[in-house]
């Protein structure tokens, strides 16, 4: 049993996915690699100006492009590409892209705020600029050695999807169905120790 456990935890750790927003220590593509993979994404930061949207929270937004698909209501498990930066220097800090998609459920406070209000706006196959100020994204805090203290943000994000029901439950499952479906052979694999001895299979004996 403890090499059972042992082993759950090791296919467990290898299979996580990297923290949530932000993560730093990858290679990303520069922004003309970017562009070629992705012909309608930004290049980085933009200046907002009168063709943005400002909310009262202080978030602003630009869509590149309005998708034509659902909208995500609160709750909803979305899947979202992204790039982010930091405004003030265009640093770019994270981004998905030759990852797969993050996803997470919206207004359920497991992204930043400014995530939150901005992707809930948008429709699936739609592609928005986020300006985040730091009061809706990491505070006086920051996050780690990436975003500093009091720094505002811009976010690139484009929202692939929405699932829900199961498929909703392993977008947001630690390292997704691979993970799902390892953890749930391992956990089936103890059910034989909890049979009486008489019918329990040799190999559990």
């Amino acid at each position: 049993i403890m090499l059972l456990i042992a082993a759950a935890a090791s296919i467990s750790f290898a299979f996580a996915p990297r923290g949530a927003l932000p993560r730093s220590a990858h290679a990303h593509p520069n922004p003309q690699q970017r562009r070629a993979l992705d012909p309608a994404c930004f290049d980085g930061v933009q200046t907002p100006d009168d063709a943005w949207t400002t909310t009262s929270s202080g978030l602003r937004y630009l869509d590149e492009v309005v998708g034509d698909g659902e909208r995500p209501e609160k709750g909803s498990v979305v899947k979202v590409m992204y790039t982010g930066w930091l405004e003030a220097s265009g640093t770019e800090f994270d981004s998905s892209r030759g990852r797969s998609p993050i996803a997470f459920a919206v207004g359920a406070g497991k992204v930043i705020p400014g995530w939150d209000e901005g992707i809930a706006g948008m429709r699936v196959g739609g592609k928005r600029q986020l300006s985040i100020p730091s009061s809706l994204g990491y505070g006086a805090d920051g996050a780690g050695t990436s975003i500093p203290p009091g720094a505002a943000l811009q976010f690139e994000c484009e929202l692939v999807g929405i699932e829900s029901g199961l498929n909703g439950i392993l977008a947001t499952f630690p390292g997704g169905i691979t993970n799902a479906a390892l953890v749930t052979v391992l956990l089936l694999s103890f059910i034989p120790y909890f049979l009486p001895e008489d019918i329990r299979p040799a190999i559990w004996k």
